[in-house]
């Protein structure tokens, strides 16, 4: 594998199993010294030690990233120890189900203090010590686009993180700093239990299979790199063709056998 990150520093949220462990693990094996972020301080350190293992440099931070001043302390703590962060990945979340008729408002308010405070928090302050080059990558959600019955909450915090991703990019773009955010679907985590329990509905999936944490920390990984230096303020969809489904094309694809 080309070493796209060697002695860069990454900060990955939400990274103690899931998407999140895929790309720090993924950074690391680019080169970069990571800084694994997540409040499973036991989870954290697990991935780090996977890291180090394979003689890579990590260290774990514990971090409630809805806190604002715990995601102060994280960022003052990486920076002690690994040096001025140059790649910010904004990957925590939860997601619980409600049908909106049936949604507490403090359902609505804990998601948006994860999912999208937490993104401002770190976003706010690196900021103002990124330099050019520098990488801010935002996890979003085909949510964001599709919408999703019985997660409305989930779905306006994964569309409020394209919004700031856009708007920040604008903001930041002439410093060589740039923006931008991945749009997950259908990804085997531990976030999206009893998925495996549907292989059938895996083979609507036009490339025919579920995504793995791998296939989207490979875009990240290719966002962090110097290579993606003029896109900005964009959104990757990694969802194995999921969205161009609509349902007149879905019909389609079922009729022809493809």
């Amino acid at each position: 594998m080309e070493k796209r990150l060697i002695d860069r520093v990454a900060l990955v949220t939400g990274a103690a199993s899931g998407i999140g462990m895929a790309i720090a693990l993924r950074f690391a094996k680019e080169g970069a010294k990571v800084s694994v972020v997540d409040l499973n301080l036991e989870g954290a350190n697990k991935v780090v030690n996977e890291i180090q293992d394979e003689g890579g440099k990590a260290i774990a931070v514990q971090c409630d990233v809805s806190n604002e001043d715990q995601v102060g302390r994280a960022i003052e703590e990486t920076e002690e120890n690994l040096g001025r962060i140059g790649i910010l990945v904004n990957n925590a979340g939860i997601i619980n189900y409600s049908l909106v008729k049936d949604m507490t408002t403090e359902q609505w308010h804990k998601i948006f203090k994860i999912n999208v405070d937490g993104m401002f928090y770190f976003s706010r302050i690196l900021i103002k010590s990124m330099q050019k080059g520098d990488r801010i990558i935002n996890m979003s959600s085909l949510n964001a686009l599709c919408g999703q019955v019985t997660a409305a909450h989930y779905a306006a915090t994964k569309a409020a993180i394209l919004g700031f991703t856009r708007s920040l990019a604008l903001e930041v773009a002439h410093k060589g700093i740039t923006v931008n955010a991945i749009a997950p679907a259908m990804i085997l985590t531990p976030m999206s239990e009893g998925l495996e329990a549907m292989p059938d509905y895996a083979k609507e999936v036009p490339v025919k299979r579920y995504g793995t944490p791998e296939d989207v920390a490979a875009a990240a990984a290719f966002l962090a790199s110097p290579e993606s230096g003029f896109i900005t303020g964009q959104v990757i969809v990694v969802d194995g063709g999921n969205i161009l489904l609509n349902p007149t094309q879905r019909i389609l694809v079922q009729l022809l056998g493809l």
